[in-house]
């Protein structure tokens, strides 16, 4: 069948399986940590790390896959990440120290995720829906990854009770063949000779398109607001476990918890792309940082008691990967999709460096104070900054923009 001729919501649906194998398993596996602390005998804090690795490594990788994918095509990078991807579940999996683990689970499953998620997913689909219809195909791509949450949360709720977490994760290694044999449908539309010719008379770095994006203040502003949602992510992902256990609360809160998150949130991202299609998408992200924060105080100041998890994950879940279909949208935007993989990997990469962080000190703020209050306060103040950052890219300056672009 021609590229050509495929219906584009099939593209769309490919994206949602790839981006679900993609971001469930590596937003659920943090649930693992108390049972590896316990059976490898690693501390929480080195794991916090390894897991913080593992989303700066990805963040950095990804630009560098974006740009690989505009010059070899989607198809031949997709494949290489989920290679690795699954790779670096087995050598987790198979890890009987510290630095066996860290190599699989932040070294190869940093790697493979950098070069299989957003930007390259996110962009194929971009370039198939005209401007109208773009960020609800976008959203509901993404919507996909929210729906691998739930699925490979719940199923880690019931596989690793039963069989531990190393065969829990050469079960989740498994279904990297679903998504890998997907990954024809995200074919590059031009033809491949011709993308060939292009790719010899083109360096792989387009040095020129990253510089003036550079230049454009509301694009930086887009990477401080992404920053602040890494941040967001990976402390809640990564210490859903612990701050649960901290509280008294028995595991399958957690579980169950992130799980939520991502079910309600198949809603969220589908609804944040309808919307960013009708009002303007940097005020709709005001709306969902300044809705986080809020949430955040909520969950510092109430009872810690089963409702109140459940709760703030069923809000929070509206809100989880709501950012990504306006955030890309309004690159997208701003400078169209030629460039989309690789403008909307450097907004990645400044979103794993808030997940960096988020991961990380977490854990050390924790070991510092003794309780999750001050990491709670951190990301309220960090919400807070998102939502003002995007205050100033006003309709006028977004129509202004387009016509000089």
């Amino acid at each position: 069948m021609s590229v050509r001729r495929i219906n584009p919501w099939w593209v769309v649906a490919a994206a949602a399986v790839i981006l679900a194998y993609n971001m469930g398993i590596r937003l659920t596996t943090s649930l693992l940590i108390p049972d590896i602390n316990q059976d490898l005998g690693i501390s929480q804090t080195d794991l916090a790390f390894g897991f913080a690795m593992q989303n700066l490594l990805w963040g950095a990788v990804s630009p560098v896959a974006g740009l690989m994918a505009e010059r070899f095509g989607t198809v031949r990078v997709l494949l290489a990440g989920l290679i690795l991807y699954g790779s670096g579940l087995i050598v987790s999996a198979l890890s009987d120290s510290n630095t066996g683990f860290f190599i699989g689970n932040a070294v190869l499953l940093g790697v493979g995720v950098g070069a299989s998620t957003f930007p390259i997913v996110l962009a194929a689909v971009g370039k198939r829906f005209p401007e109208q219809k773009r960020t609800l195909a976008l959203g509901v791509a993404s919507a996909g990854g929210s729906l691998g949450q739930f699925g490979y949360a719940w199923a880690l709720g019931q596989i690793n009770p039963v069989a531990g977490w190393s065969d829990t994760l050469m079960i989740f290694a498994g279904t990297t063949l679903v998504a890998a044999g997907l990954v024809w449908l995200m074919a590059d539309e031009q033809k491949q000779q011709d993308e060939n010719t292009a790719a010899g008379k083109r360096a792989l770095f387009d040095w020129q398109a990253i510089g003036d994006a550079f230049k454009v203040r509301d694009y930086q502003l887009l990477n401080i607001g992404f920053f602040v949602c890494g941040f967001h992510i990976a402390f809640i992902s990564v210490h859903m476990a612990g701050f649960v256990s901290f509280c008294g609360l028995p595991s399958t809160v957690a579980s169950n918890s992130i799980a939520l998150i991502g079910l309600v949130n198949v809603a969220g991202s589908i609804l944040s792309g309808w919307a960013g299609d009708r009002w303007h998408k940097p005020w709709l992200l005001t709306l969902v940082y300044g809705t986080r924060t809020v949430l955040i105080i909520m969950l510092m100041v109430l009872p810690k008691t089963y409702e109140t998890f459940y709760l703030f994950s069923a809000v929070m879940g509206m809100l989880w990967l709501s950012t990504v279909p306006l955030t890309s949208g309004c690159v997208a935007h701003l400078f169209g999709t030629k460039n989309l993989a690789s403008l909307f990997g450097i907004v990645m990469f400044s979103h794993q460096i808030g997940a960096f962080f988020g991961s990380w000190w977490g854990g050390l703020l924790f070991d510092w104070y003794g309780d999750y209050s001050m990491a709670l306060s951190v990301s309220a103040g960090l919400g807070l900054l998102a939502a003002m950052v995007h205050l100033p890219m006003t309709p006028a300056r977004f129509r202004a923009m387009k016509a000089s672009a």
